[in-house]
């Protein structure tokens, strides 16, 4: 007798389905066995129904068919899932089957030129870039005809901005607060992604920026809000010191730099092979250059990932396999761009440096990239 209140539930879940099923068994009025697929279905049991063993097991036995059923459709769904992810081609590394790396370059004349040099470069990889990179200084007034350029075709700007004869402890205290308010104005008005770099390589002596981490802190955290005060909210910073501190001191540590979580949207790190074209540098692969500095900057936050500036020299070693080698590795799962720096200048950093460069780079990004560079002629 079911003089008693009884409820059984039965669930049955799929991440691919929703299914669910659900038995409830009441006594009195409101009796009732109520199935939910998704939606709710019910059906009425009559008032004070006495459930015999035989049809009480009978029910249990039709719902522990149903659970069978859907279960298996559920592990035969997530079979073909995996076996589709299996098939379909990576990104950066066979083991990789659902990142995606996007390529950008800094690229030498770039968008000061006009669109030509980065459509000369996308031609000699046969692909489009997703990120256009150059750099400005703090003598630059805001600049939209650049960033829209920079925009076109899917491709997205990013600039690396430089005070060169700006210090840090000037712009902390606000002295350039209107300068700073002109750019947040112009990129506010813009509303597309615009990725900002400022002062890179900050652990670096070479930079003017260099050896004040106090005061770059709170450089950086007061421009961010001036950005946020204008509602420019479609800046997506980026934080990029070197791979190495230089001097390698406690003091000018990258991490002293860092200006929290709630003020950088994407860590980066800039680094090259130099091979042995300086007296001090050897030939290294790029997971000795970028291993080390990678778990520094991935310690910091949980945010993606960049390679915002990097390439390789020609001297002391084979440019083409150390691009080939850069595609394929599988280290840095958070790595979720890189930037290539062409320019012929310390060393010949271009792409086209070589044959095999040009051809191991070509190779990387027709079989590893998401996008295909087809429209120009």
């Amino acid at each position: 007798m079911l003089s008693e209140l009884f409820v059984i539930l039965i669930f049955i879940k799929s991440k691919s389905y929703g299914h669910q099923i659900e038995l409830l068994l009441f006594d009195g009025q409101n009796s009732k066995i109520q199935r939910m697929f998704g939606t709710h279905y019910s059906m009425p049991v009559e008032t004070n129904h006495k459930f015999s063993i035989q049809q009480f097991a009978l029910i249990i036995i039709v719902l522990a068919f149903i659970s069978v059923v859907f279960s298996n459709n559920y592990f035969s769904a997530k079979s073909s899932s995996a076996d589709e992810s299996l098939n379909a081609k990576p990104i950066i590394t066979p083991t990789s089957k659902l990142r995606t790396i996007a390529i950008g370059s800094y690229v030498y004349g770039g968008i000061w030129q006009g669109l030509g040099p980065i459509e000369n470069f996308e031609r000699k990889l046969n692909k489009k870039l997703e990120v256009v990179h150059w750099f400005m200084s703090w003598n630059h007034e805001w600049n939209e005809h650049l960033v829209t350029l920079a925009s076109t075709a899917g491709r997205k700007p990013l600039i690396s901005w430089e005070p060169h004869k700006h210090s840090m402890a000037d712009i902390a205290a606000g002295k350039y607060d209107n300068y700073i308010r002109s750019w947040a104005k112009g990129s506010a008005k813009f509303g597309k992604v615009i990725y900002l770099r400022p002062f890179p390589e900050m652990n670096g002596n070479w930079t003017p920026w260099n050896g004040d981490p106090e005061s770059f802190v709170v450089a950086w955290r007061r421009m961010v809000e001036i950005f946020r005060q204008e509602g420019a909210n479609n800046v997506v910073w980026i934080w990029a010191p070197n791979i190495t501190d230089q001097p390698n001191s406690e003091r000018n540590r990258m991490e002293n730099y860092y200006p929290g979580s709630d003020y950088v949207d994407i860590l980066a790190m800039d680094g090259y092979n130099w091979g042995t074209s300086r007296k001090w540098s050897s030939w290294k692969s790029f997971s000795e250059i970028f291993s080390e500095p990678y778990k520094r900057i991935a310690a910091l936050g949980n945010q993606e990932i960049w390679i915002t500036e990097m390439s390789s020299a020609e001297i002391g070693g084979n440019k083409g396999l150390w691009i080939k080698d850069m595609f394929e590795q599988n280290k840095f799962q958070r790595l979720s761009t890189i930037i290539w720096f062409d320019e012929n200048k310390e060393v010949d950093w271009r792409v086209q440096s070589s044959k095999g460069s040009l051809e191991a780079f070509r190779r990387g990004v027709k079989g590893e990239s998401p996008n295909y560079f087809k429209s120009l002629k």
